[in-house]
């Protein structure tokens, strides 16, 4: 690959755009998958995403003669013009096409990788072409790559609060095209300039046409089929970067409620809020009158009030303000609802405002827009009671995929969090979902949770049953527990207003439930207590986040049954796409260098694949661990599209610029780059930890900063990795995009792997094998230089070790020896 040519500027605009592009792209159908299919679908955009970057790097590796440098310009406007068309058609398609995942999710599956695979390919050759077929200029060009991505994870934000996804993947195809056209407008092909001119042209005006639609109010292209359901009867619907939320009308009818002791006997005026069109909970109608509401009396979710009095309440997690009228009913005269997801805050503080009786205007009430563990950590408000109720939204973020915020809320260190919130005698009050013959996991880790956040507090293990209360009303169990232990007349009286309710008491100071809950209220719940029930019911820690799934790391391959219904169905789909991650690495990097082998040594082979191979394992791996471990620390999941992925992409292209053409003469700075390489990451990932926990008190911008320089210098030496390994092995340029699929395909492994082994392991274990990826880099290149100067020298005599480190790539330094 020469590397004294010029490339023209243009190049640099157009990966920079198609990076843009396809990042924003694979968020937007992120939020797509997990409205229309389910949220542990989410998480398969982004092996769909590099599956298509690697085809599409194969493609340009298959057809050198079609895909020669003197055709790169032609061959990237042709190719954008065709990502345009693909991502806005799939998009079309998945939305007019109802789609029943229950009925067989490896047939959604398939669907949903005919349609979005294609316009990735497409992606794919133009990255490709820019990357391997252009004169070798150092890093400047795959810096503009990583650029381009991070301002379209930060753009994208932006870009969803004022514009429907629809419109947004419109312009997005339009943008693609525009610069294909920018690329091979002076250029003789005629078709091309016309093709790109055109497709950008028509999704511009299309854009246009449909954004005023939607800031119009007016019907446009949406959602008309959400898991097999239409969507009808729409009222309001608002969509950002980790939820859509819709409201319908239900009518005046007898109120729904979760746990109700008994069918209410009046009728009242709700609306349905669903999120992503999964999880649900109502609006109701409030005049003022509180008495209209006293059936809430009768859902097992207050029970709390019933144990103690609560004049002062925090409640996370707001929905369509329920837990606000239980409140107000219960006479609480101070009431902070905390609500992460703004488009919730949108519908009861402006657009269902009236009909939910302004609940932010009632007195003593107050709505905070904000992460609950974040807000609560540097507030100094202290409580009587925190409510935590049913809060799954089933709903995945596009910067976690699998990670939900409200994984976050089910931990050790949360109940630490809401503990040091409450004031003497508090209580905190969980509520789940418990069936009392196939579904206990869910009470079973809120326990375990509940006895090692006391123990924490100074509770030893013979007193844990004197902390905790488990109330029961049909599919709904409410935990309570709080760090000053219950006295036995409080209790008593505690015990009666529960009963004379209804509830039936599964665990009191005087009850006991089974011999599961009793070991994990004893001293007895040790590992070998764990490991021995089916299911896992480890406490869940801000480490392994993964509170609603129980299977284990071994039931990967023997989950059969995908009710939607089950939790543990995303660890189904996860070992599915491991499957299907291995069967793209055998197919995309097995069979070409067997292929390879028979005319090229594999001791030439086996390196640089290798190395490119763990540049996307360890990028990948650093990159989720990373999201996981600070989007709650930042307060919330937006951040970790804002802060933690533009951070990473963004630090990664400066580092990536620093690399220059001629790496050959530079051995003694690549080591260097590979020691601080490991050096950040080892301290990142050590420091993350730590830093999080002194810094969670502190503003939201300084926790930004900590972040930032937390993430930085990690990803400016990831961001090296790349342009130097094009630098050492640039002399087998028709290999070059081969090897840049293996990054690819390798990635998409590790996208759906270390979600695996982050629920096996942990975090902090998963993030240890992304650094352990770049090691083996390390070795690598260390390695092939080491040889590459050997084997330049062998005909020019012996030549010291040291001499060969620091020798030219063809041409060694000799040294006399000492």
């Amino acid at each position: 690959m020469q590397s004294i040519s010029k490339i023209p500027g243009r190049y640099y605009l157009a990966i920079f755009v198609l990076a843009f592009a396809t990042l924003s792209y694979q968020i937007l159908i992120t939020r797509f998958f997990s409205v229309m299919l389910h949220y542990h679908f989410a998480f398969a955009a982004i092996s769909l995403a590099m599956l298509g970057l690697t085809r599409g790097a194969m493609q340009v590796y298959g057809k050198p003669a079609r895909y020669a440098a003197e055709r790169v310009g032609i061959e990237f406007a042709r190719h954008a013009s065709w990502f345009a068309l693909s991502s806005v058609g799939a998009m079309i398609v998945f939305l007019c096409v109802p789609l029943v995942v229950s009925a067989d999710v490896p047939l959604a599956l398939a669907l949903a990788t005919i349609a979005f695979v294609a316009p990735f390919t497409e992606g794919g050759v133009c990255i490709t072409l820019l990357l391997t077929r252009l004169p070798y200029r150092g890093g400047w060009l795959y810096a503009a790559d990583l650029l381009g991505a991070a301002v379209g994870c930060l753009g994208v934000i932006f870009i969803l609060l004022v514009i429907d996804p629809v419109s947004a993947t419109l312009w997005i195809g339009a943008s693609a095209a525009g610069v294909g056209w920018i690329v091979v407008r002076t250029s003789d092909d005629v078709r091309s300039v016309r093709l790109s001119g055109a497709v950008a042209l028509t999704l511009a005006v299309a854009a246009t046409v449909h954004s005023g639609l939607d800031l119009t109010g007016r019907s446009h292209l949406g959602v008309f089929w959400a898991k097999g359901a239409e969507q009808t009867g729409t009222l309001f619907e608002r969509w950002n970067t980790y939820s859509r939320v819709r409201v319908r009308e239900l009518a005046e009818k007898v109120p729904i409620g979760w746990g109700l002791v008994r069918t209410p006997d009046t009728r009242v005026d709700q609306h349905h809020l669903d999120i992503d069109a999964d999880a649900g909970t109502v609006i109701t109608r409030y005049d003022g009158d509180i008495g209209k509401l006293a059936y809430l009396k009768d859902d097992v979710i207050n029970a709390a009030y019933l144990v103690q009095p609560a004049a002062d309440v925090a409640v996370v997690g707001v929905g369509g303000g329920r837990d606000i009228l239980s409140g107000l009913l219960f006479g609480a005269s101070r009431l902070r609802a905390i609500e992460i997801n703004p488009a919730i805050f949108e519908v009861l503080t402006e657009k269902f405002a009236d009909f939910s009786g302004h609940l932010d205007r009632q007195p003593g009430v107050s709505l905070v827009n904000a992460e609950a563990r974040s807000y609560i950590n540097h507030s100094s408000e202290r409580y009587d009671l925190v409510q935590i109720s049913l809060i799954d939204t089933w709903a995945a973020t596009v910067a976690g995929g699998l990670t939900l915020t409200e994984n976050r809320l089910y931990t050790v260190e949360a109940w630490d969090d809401f503990y040091r919130a409450l004031k003497p005698g508090g209580l905190l009050s969980v509520s789940r979902w418990y069936g009392p013959e196939k579904h206990r996991g869910e009470l079973y880790r809120l326990i375990a949770i509940a006895a090692s956040a006391l123990q924490r507090e100074g509770v030893s293990a013979g007193e844990l049953r004197h902390h905790v209360v488990a109330v029961n009303v049909g599919n709904i169990v409410t935990v309570i527990t709080r760090p000053d232990a219950f006295s036995d007349a409080e209790w008593q009286g505690a015990r009666e207003r529960l009963q004379a309710q209804g509830f039936k008491i599964l665990l009191g100071p005087d009850f006991t439930f089974d011999a599961v809950t009793s070991t994990l209220l004893s001293d007895k719940a040790d590992q070998a207590f764990f490991d021995s029930l089916p299911e896992n019911i480890a406490a869940s820690t801000d480490d392994n986040p993964f509170f609603f799934y129980t299977s284990r790391f071994s039931d990967f391959v023997s989950i059969h049954s995908w009710d939607i219904m089950s939790n543990n169905v995303a660890i189904g789909i996860t070992g599915l796409l491991i499957i299907v991650a291995l069967c793209a690495c055998g197919y995309y990097i097995v069979l070409p260098l067997l292929r390879l082998a028979t005319r090229m040594p594999m001791a030439t082979l086996t390196p640089p694949v290798a190395y490119f191979s763990a540049i996307g394992m360890g990028f990948m791996l650093i990159e989720i661990s990373q999201m996981q471990r600070l989007m709650v620390f930042l307060g919330h999941p937006v951040y970790g599209l804002s802060v933690v992925l533009f951070t990473i992409l963004l630090f990664s292209g400066i580092g990536s610029a620093t690399v220059g053409a001629d790496t050959s003469s530079r051995s003694r700075v690549t080591v260097f780059r590979i020691a601080a390489l490991l050096t950040t990451l080892v301290l990142g990932g050590l420091l993350t930890p730590l830093a999080t926990t002194w810094a969670r008190a502190l503003s939201t911008d300084m926790r930004i900063l900590v972040s930032v320089l937390l993430l930085a210098p990690p990803a400016f030496c990831m961001g090296m990795m790349f342009p130097l390994g094009l630098g050492v092995w640039r002399r087998h340029r028709e290999l070059l995009p081969f090897f840049w699929s293996t990054s690819g395909i390798t990635s998409m492994l590790a996208s759906v792997l270390g979600m695996a082994l982050s629920i096996q392991f942990g975090i902090a274990k998963t993030y240890a094998l992304g650094v352990c990826s770049y090691a083996v880099c390390a070795i690598v290149i260390i390695a092939s230089r080491w040889v590459q100067s050997i084997d330049m020298s062998a005909e020019k005599g012996p030549v010291s070790p040291e001499a060969c480190i620091a020798g030219k790539e063809g041409a060694t330094i000799r040294r006399p020896h000492q």
